[in-house]
């Protein structure tokens, strides 16, 4: 075995530093990417959309047929959005600008995005819901519409799970799309 070569032992500590600088500038760049990307996309949470946005391309529903039953409606605290309606399962509800009171107007692609709430009958009312204002439109094919105040309800595709509101100002289908306040009015 031969002893080890002096210049070869001397680059160690070159090599040693060249590399933990590598590190370092690799971890750098990730970290800057990955705060440049957080800071673009805001929670709706924390910054809520109040603003109509339009969105290129519309979420279809994975739904074919919206589900026909009983609607409740109820008041849901929804932190910077306030305290906003929602149905009986805490998915937000929607009104549509371009709709006319007891009127429905999306349908065919429009509903592939946006559910009509559908229902049996007249929605029942939790804790702070007007009952009265909480009623029915026929729509086209026969079925009827959940409305509150006379706004058709509809439920957003794009919205996973019962605390989203991703909705909220999107501009589509020539409207906009807002969810409702406590008093059963559009978030302006």
């Amino acid at each position: 075995m031969h002893p080890p070569n002096k210049p070869v032992l001397a680059c160690v500590p070159i090599l040693t530093v060249s590399v933990a600088a590598l590190v370092g500038c690799s971890a750098f760049a990730n970290r800057a990417a990955t705060e440049s990307s957080t800071a673009s996309s805001p929670t709706p949470v924390t910054s809520p959309r109040t603003e109509a946005t339009a969105s290129p391309h519309p979420i279809p529903s994975t739904d074919q047929i919206p589900p026909i039953g009983d609607v409740s409606l109820e008041l849901d605290d929804r932190g910077d959005l306030g305290t906003i309606i929602v149905d009986g399962s805490g998915r937000a509800v929607y009104v549509f600008s371009a709709d006319q009171l007891n009127n429905p107007s999306c349908y065919d692609v429009c509903a592939d995005t946006w559910l009509p709430v559908l229902a049996k009958g007249d929605p029942s009312g939790g804790v702070g819901i007007d009952a009265a204002a909480a009623a029915t439109a026929p729509r086209r094919d026969g079925s009827t519409q959940a409305t509150y105040k006379g706004h058709p309800l509809y439920h957003y595709a794009g919205d996973k799970t019962d605390k989203d509101a991703a909705g909220q100002g999107l501009d589509l289908f020539g409207g906009e799309w807002h969810i409702l306040t406590k008093d059963g009015q559009p978030l302006a």
